[in-house]
């Protein structure tokens, strides 16, 4: 296998015991960690003896998102079409089932993804303010991220990071990350009592859980 059938990523590492390999869904790439007593050469040959086992992974992971007109997009918990509108003054708007995005055909994506990012961080800490008033806490500061491997955390103090991609899932999903986050006000674990809590507020966790499984990894493909 070589770089240019699959982007490579190879990390070095003097604290890796051993060679190993993954993919990140997010970037859909693939990750070779060496030792640093290893060579480079023998960790392209460890690749190449697992070519098969990269190229079912990468196929299992789901189409990405495709940011281009014509291509639709689920914003607000419904689909939306992406539509070029070169003469609209505005930088994007939103029209029915329509996004429509002003200026050149080369910023498009980049008009795109802002709208997006503006809307999560106007909708996502009212949503979660009203969860949070639910179940009786109150979160310490709110706060909208690009992480590329976690939907959220929560600290110690109470300040919760949303990706900002929480605003393009289903609104049960995006409930169950939130009500996720917020149960570790009252348990800073994952223990029994932690989840108990989270499926007092959620009952449908398994079904939330299987669509970020299956789904995830195509929203945290978006930049």
């Amino acid at each position: 296998m070589s770089d240019s059938t699959c982007p490579v990523l190879w990390r070095r590492t003097k604290r890796a015991k051993r060679l190993s390999l993954r993919i990140d869904p997010a970037r859909r790439q693939v990750v070779v960690t060496y030792p640093h007593t290893v060579s480079l050469k023998r960790a392209e040959a460890f690749l190449d003896a697992h070519r098969d086992w990269v190229r079912d992974r990468l196929a299992d992971l789901p189409p990405s998102f495709t940011v281009a007109p014509g291509a639709s997009l689920p914003v607000a918990g419904r689909p939306v079409t992406l539509v070029h509108a070169p003469e609209q003054r505005q930088p994007a708007r939103l029209q029915d089932k329509n996004l429509l995005i002003g200026g050149n055909l080369e910023r498009f994506e980049q008009r795109v993804l802002c709208f997006l990012k503006k809307q999560a961080g106007l909708s996502l800490p009212g949503e979660l303010l009203l969860l949070a008033a639910q179940m009786g806490c109150t979160p310490s500061a709110i706060a909208c991220s690009n992480a590329r491997s976690r939907w959220g955390s929560c600290t110690r103090a109470g300040r919760i990071m949303l990706n900002w991609r929480l605003a393009l899932m289903p609104e049960s999903v995006r409930r169950y990350v939130m009500i996720h986050e917020l149960a570790h006000m009252t348990h800073f674990n994952h223990s029994r009592a932690f989840w108990a809590h989270v499926d007092r507020f959620h009952p449908h966790r398994p079904d939330a859980q299987t669509w970020l499984k299956t789904h995830g990894s195509a929203l945290l493909a978006l930049n």
